[in-house]
């Protein structure tokens, strides 16, 4: 029996989140933790009940250990689909992703959530301790396949905020060459140090892209089988970060060449 690895208690928390419907990414969030929390103490209940059945083996023992493998197995799916529910409802707040990939996602994750859906309908028809067991291989030999796509859909939230990000940087550059043109027009001041800077910062912001693209490449290629895809997951992250840095330096500079044009020579 595997246990879910607690790190994915705290992947959704990276981001700030606007909450305008009435069931939001907060109150799925909430759901997730919820049942993580009743998923531990089941987990916790299970092993005893193991224990005691490896130690007695007895029918009793066995009924009791079948109970609660029963109850883990249901609240493992459980926290399984509301975490994919709560990150589908991340996705859908979350601007800067194309509606072709955030459709994309939407599709394999309802298709993951479906699969759970199916499974713990399988777990109330299951007659002894044995099809539990074959039902646990199936959902931990499925759980690969869910991990890589919730890695995947949280590269694309990352991702989206940076694009977001850089996209309001590219808004204020553009806002920025206008005004340069209708100084040099008029002769107002010398505009090209701060055309020299604005290209600097243009830079900055080609550089975050390739972060940023280093990283969702670094995640599309995670496989089923890898053995160690959180490591993976923090690689990509630490791209992000990096492209997350790109564009704060470049926020900076923009702030000073602003203040440069308002300034006579």
């Amino acid at each position: 029996m595997k246990k879910l690895p607690v790190f994915i208690l705290f992947l959704l928390l990276s981001v700030s989140f606007t909450y305008a419907q009435e069931f939001n990414f907060q109150k799925a969030h909430e759901d997730y933790l919820f049942n993580f929390n009743k998923y531990r103490q089941s987990y916790s209940e299970y092993l005893t009940a193991r224990e005691a059945y490896l130690s007695y083996n007895t029918l009793t023992s066995k009924n009791n250990a079948q109970e609660k493998t029963l109850k883990l197995l249901q609240d493992e799916n459980e926290v399984i689909r509301t975490y994919l529910t709560a990150l589908r409802l991340k996705l859908a707040e979350t601007t800067g992703i194309s509606n072709y990939e955030e459709n994309v996602i939407y599709l394999k994750l309802d298709k993951e959530v479906s699969w759970y859906l199916n499974q713990r309908d399988k777990l109330m028809v299951a007659i002894n301790l044995e099809d539990l067991v074959a039902l646990s291989k199936e959902s931990k030999e499925n759980y690969q396949a869910t991990d890589v796509l919730s890695y995947q859909a949280l590269g694309s939230v990352l991702a989206g905020k940076e694009i977001n990000f850089r996209n309001r940087l590219n808004e204020q550059i553009i806002l920025i060459k206008e005004k340069l043109g209708e100084i040099r027009q008029k002769g107002d001041k010398q505009t090209v140090k701060v055309e020299r800077w604005l290209l600097e910062t243009e830079n900055l912001l080609i550089k975050s892209q390739e972060k940023e693209f280093e990283a969702q490449q670094k995640l599309a290629q995670l496989k089923t089988n890898d053995r160690y895809k959180n490591k993976t997951y923090n690689e990509a992250q630490y791209l992000f970060e990096q492209s997350h840095q790109y564009l704060k330096e470049a926020t900076n500079q923009l702030q000073e060449i602003i203040r440069e044009i308002k300034t006579n020579d």
